[in-house]
């Protein structure tokens, strides 16, 4: 899953910060944009501290690629209603189905890639990601008999 997290989380980064350059300039970032809220802002000022840090110039790029998946996902929250209009996700998702096909607007894209994005935190962050449903299964197993959930931990070497 490292490999295609990876390149949805580097293309959508991309693909964003190209589409806003257009809207709002290529220092969108750099100027911190007055349509950016708070949490947003905070995880610019680390991204841009981290940089600092590092003794590595702050630079458009540079602040593009340290800033966090949250950061880019977050801008699908409602919150940024007017920045992602439809006009903006086409720019962004350019073979999004037409509306008449299928209906996909911020809300649902935020919905998906916020799903995406605490499946790549626990992926990334080497959390076991079938723990929760196997639990949800013994449990289940055993409210009809427990020596069921017994013999599946014996069959399954757990």
């Amino acid at each position: 899953m490292y490999i295609p997290l990876s390149i949805l989380e580097v293309s959508l980064r991309n693909s964003i910060n190209a589409t806003f350059e257009k809207f709002y300039g290529a220092g969108w970032l750099l100027n911190e944009a007055q349509f950016l809220h708070q949490k947003e802002l905070e995880k610019l000022f680390h991204a841009k501290e981290k940089l600092k840090n590092r003794h590595e110039a702050i630079t458009k790029d540079k602040l593009v690629a340290e800033l966090t998946f949250g950061f880019w996902t977050g801008l699908f929250k409602t919150l940024y209603d007017k920045q992602m209009r439809f006009q903006t996700l086409k720019q962004i998702f350019p073979y999004l189905p037409p509306k008449t096909q299928m209906r996909i607007d911020r809300k649902i894209l935020f919905h998906k890639l916020n799903h995406i994005r605490e499946f790549r935190n626990r992926i990334f962050h080497y959390e076991n990601i079938l723990k929760p449903q196997y639990d949800t299964i013994e449990a289940d197993l055993n409210y009809i008999d427990c020596e069921l959930s017994t013999f599946a931990k014996r069959l399954n070497n757990a």
